[in-house]
């Protein structure tokens, strides 16, 4: 047959086209995915996590010959396993990553994210020396200017707060600030911000922190970070327990209560309801508020997050 013919009959297959056809369909495919991650994030954001975690099922069995997405995937299915408190399955989601040889196909920003994410699980997992050693090699390895070096500060604010290293996190916290700011980065701001605010708490400094998470209310804007705001408000309402203000205090829970109610994290909301029986008539003195709140303390309804 000649070569006009075989163009002609649609019986024969033209190889080279249908190897175009089919790069062309895999190019598609991992910026579907891809975007279909980013969707995640923000589900992630809005404290949505059963319907993160489903998406993500489906995303990891499309993913399995696309190195950075499935890294990428697993890593937001880490997160969304330690903010429903599953901290073994969070720190399983992203172990197979820990080994240098296993991230060599990943792109550098998904490799930087998932070492972050990694350190954060071991931190939950009670093995603090562990999260600072990774991380630490991480910075070694990162030249200075390097647009990720924001996250990686933040992971280590989270990790000196949660062994009460208050000063360390918050020379963390201002370098994740200086980062992000650089990178116009929001959601790493608006943490550093809070961890700010956080350490000024435990440091005694109630009016700062105050001040630190407005800051980080303001970054947020009107995005739909649900999570991080009923996070902030409650953290508030503590710093006003410290402050003796509990009608200030109030005011924020309800906030926080508001924004948990509309995410997976009821129990949050459940929580911030403890104090309800603080709302009573206004010919309630605000010192009998004060002596209430402080037979209870902090860690009732709005225990402080880190």
């Amino acid at each position: 047959m000649s070569e006009r013919n075989q163009k002609n009959d649609p019986s024969v297959v033209d190889l080279e086209k249908a190897r175009t056809q089919l790069r062309s369909r895999g190019q598609a495919s991992t910026e579907t995915l891809q975007a279909e991650i980013e969707t995640i994030r923000d589900l992630l954001d809005r404290g949505l996590t059963r319907e993160a975690r489903s998406r993500l099922t489906t995303i990891l069995a499309r993913a399995t010959n696309q190195p950075s997405v499935l890294a990428a995937a697993r890593c937001a299915l880490s997160v969304a396993f330690e903010m429903q408190g599953e901290y073994r399955d969070s720190l399983d989601a992203v172990a197979m990553y820990e080994a240098p040889e296993s991230r060599t196909k990943l792109e550098p920003e998904i490799s930087i994210r998932l070492r972050a994410q990694l350190a954060v699980s071991y931190n939950y997992n009670g093995d603090h020396p562990k999260a600072i050693a990774l991380l630490n090699s991480t910075l070694r390895e990162m030249p200075e200017d390097d647009p990720q070096m924001g996250a990686v500060y933040v992971a280590l604010a989270r990790v000196y707060r949660s062994i009460s290293e208050y000063p360390i996190a918050r020379d963390y916290s201002l370098r994740a600030l200086e980062c992000c700011r650089r990178t116009a980065n929001w959601r790493g701001m608006a943490e550093a911000y809070f961890g700010l605010a956080t350490a000024d708490i435990h440091e005694g400094q109630h009016e700062e922190s105050l001040k630190n998470y407005e800051q980080a209310i303001k970054l947020v804007g009107d995005r739909d970070a649900t999570m991080l705001l009923g996070r902030t408000y409650a953290n508030m309402a503590g710093a006003c327990w410290f402050l003796r203000r509990p009608h200030e205090g109030i005011r924020y829970l309800e906030k926080a209560i508001a924004y948990y109610e509309r995410t997976d994290h009821k129990t949050n909301a459940a929580d911030g309801y403890n104090f309800q029986y603080l709302k009573v008539s206004d010919s309630v003195a605000s010192r009998d508020l004060t002596i209430e709140l402080t037979a209870h303390g902090p860690t009732v309804g709005f225990g402080l997050y880190f």
